[in-house]
């Protein structure tokens, strides 16, 4: 019996995660579109860091990679960069926003939102370690609200 996919978003003022079912070409792909709010991050960041080693940003480019890696181990291919452009669906703010895509060609095995949840954990295990405060991860995945709380404090300037 097959799982049907359905399309999955993870989202707060500060990231989101989107993972959306498509086809292309006739065949199924999946359209994964991720994003920081590099302006409500900043508070946490600046001053502490020197060019090219904010975690903040290199942080999702490296979850995109850990991404690739979970579609290889299921056999899927994944294609940086050929997602869809400026995540649409996603409602953004006017704040400056650093955005990553990736297509995933043959995703049997792979479900939106396991990915999505995989990317949100991952994430915000590296935005909390980074964080001047002492936070423990709790060990299961926040409601978007609740992130939201969460980041508003870990990201308040120290």
């Amino acid at each position: 019996m097959e799982v049907a996919m359905k399309d999955s978003a993870y989202v707060t003022d500060y990231f989101f995660f989107s993972v959306k079912k498509k086809n292309r070409d006739g065949e199924d792909v999946l359209d994964y579109c991720s994003g920081v709010n590099l302006d409500l991050f900043l508070p946490m960041v600046r001053g502490r860091l020197g060019m090219g080693s904010n975690p903040i940003t290199s942080g999702l480019k490296l979850l995109k990679y850990d991404v690739c890696s979970l579609a290889r181990s299921k056999g899927a291919i994944a294609r940086p960069g050929l997602g869809t452009p400026k995540c649409e669906g996603i409602p953004l703010s006017g704040d400056t926003w650093l955005m990553e895509t990736l297509l995933i060609e043959n995703p049997s095995g792979m479900l939106p939102e396991e990915i999505v949840a995989f990317c949100v954990d991952n994430y915000f295990r590296r935005v909390a370690a980074f964080s001047l405060k002492k936070y423990e991860v709790p060990d299961s995945l926040l409601s978007p609200s609740e992130m939201q709380v969460q980041l508003d404090t870990l990201c308040k300037a120290a």
